[in-house]
């Protein structure tokens, strides 16, 4: 799974400038659906959620 991960974001990242290329990820054990805590019904992020629960993952990332 992360080999496929890295794979995509490498072919995203040929296509981009270098302030625009992703340089860390994360692959979070759950799936968010429309509608749930962390997703709009129309699917957009629920960004003030996810900062408050996944601070700490964040954080970690840089």
């Amino acid at each position: 799974m992360v080999a496929a991960v890295e794979t995509g974001v490498d072919a995203a990242n040929a296509t981009l400038s270098r302030v625009e290329q992703i340089k860390k990820f994360t692959i979070l054990p759950e799936i968010w659906l429309p509608g749930s805590a962390y997703l709009t019904p129309t699917g957009k992020l629920k960004r003030a959620p996810i900062v408050t629960h996944y601070a700490q993952t964040i954080e970690t990332m840089y």
